[in-house]
């Protein structure tokens, strides 16, 4: 269930994830953690997918980020949250997807264009797991600048402050959209100079 599957990505699941965030998130997150989110006026309006590309920081991320840009966002999800009974199940049906960070598979590349490629955006974390160290950034990844060469799509930085801690408050800052240097290996740091500037948080050591 949790493998990618081209049906699932229809508007049946658009209107599942917007009933669940707008209906069970966001009186949560903008009452009880006091969410505050700043920069919407960076969010595209053409409707045409990038690649959503926040810090992270807790499990409250990805329904954090599909509450400020209201739009439907396929995540990349690692395969351990969907061995958890009924978390695997509900994540499923919001579109996300599995990816084994240990041995990233053709199909689950394949997967991540043909998500783009229906239209949906499609939300990768740089770090590919939670920062450990307070106030930092985990170490980069590739996997949003592969994918955007891949797909010959931009990126959208957004920076996430407070969502690790009980009741917030939380601070989303959305960046402006651009595309990533050529080499794998500079545009990394790149997308994480994006990430810096955007959550104060410092820099991973290289």
């Amino acid at each position: 269930m949790a493998a990618y599957n081209p049906k699932r990505y229809n508007w049946i699941t658009k209107l599942y994830q917007y009933i669940v965030i707008w209906l069970l998130f966001r009186p949560v997150y903008y009452l009880f953690y006091r969410l505050k989110v700043h920069g919407k006026e960076n969010i595209p309006k053409d409707k045409k997918p990038f690649i959503v590309m926040p810090n992270h920081l807790s499990n409250n991320d990805p329904p954090l980020v599909s509450l400020a840009l209201n739009i439907p966002v396929a995540y990349m999800a690692k395969k351990e949250l969907f061995e958890i009974p009924f978390l695997g199940w509900a994540i499923t049906m919001l579109g996300a997807f599995l990816v084994d960070r240990e041995n990233v598979s053709k199909t689950t590349i394949k997967g991540a264009k043909e998500v783009i490629g229906k239209g949906w955006c499609l939300g990768v974390f740089l770090e590919g797991t939670r920062s450990k160290i307070p106030g930092s950034l985990g170490k980069p990844n590739v996997g949003p600048v592969y994918i955007s060469h891949l797909a010959g799509v931009p990126i959208l930085p957004i920076g996430i402050v407070g969502s690790n801690k009980p009741f917030g408050p939380i601070t989303m800052k959305i960046g402006k959209l651009f595309y990533p240097d050529r080499d794998l290996e500079k545009g990394k740091w790149q997308c994480a100079g994006k990430l810096v500037e955007l959550t104060g948080f410092k820099m991973s050591e290289r």
